[in-house]
């Protein structure tokens, strides 16, 4: 009835054989979705990062750069359409990302998760220690550390199986 890939399509070597795959598992009728994060900008929670980076390595591989990172409507849009779906349907989903502490936000990051904690693992512990205090000083300022919201946006698109 459905097929869903939320988060991925970037992360897939031929996303457009994917969503191909996604139609022809799903009946006629059927809805096949994927949300994925806005790369065009205003993505406090994925750009804040990119922005503390930058001033120390003018080379740090910003998502919006990354071809096929599907981070628009009209990537995602021409993605589905490119599959044969139809009624095919773009939203733009914003939300607020609370954390109770910069530490909240910052050791997911450390971990690996993505092309934001590969990139953190991918530099030295000097280089990251200057980013991490960058990113700090970008959103707490000189205030003391405590709970914190980003604004995250993503796009959301379905369609459906002829």
């Amino acid at each position: 009835d459905q097929c869903l890939a939320l988060l991925v399509m970037t992360f897939i070597p031929d996303a457009p054989q994917a969503v191909k795959e996604m139609r022809r598992v799903t009946r006629p009728g059927g809805v096949v979705a994927t949300a994925m994060w806005d790369t065009a900008g205003g993505n406090d929670l994925n750009d804040s990062l990119w922005e503390a980076a930058l001033p120390f390595d003018a080379n740090a591989p910003q998502e919006k750069d990354q071809p096929g990172s599907y981070g628009s409507a009209e990537e995602l849009s021409s993605l589905w359409a490119s599959a044969g779906l139809k009624n095919i349907e773009v939203k733009n989903i914003g939300f607020e990302c609370g954390f109770d502490s910069f530490d909240d936000l910052w050791q997911p990051l450390t971990e690996g998760q993505g092309p934001a904690g590969a990139y953190l693992r991918g530099i030295s512990d000097d280089h990251r220690m200057a980013v991490r205090n960058r990113l700090r000083q970008n959103l707490l300022g000189n205030r003391a550390d405590g709970p914190f919201a980003l604004r995250a946006k993503a796009w959301a698109v379905r369609g459906v199986v002829p």
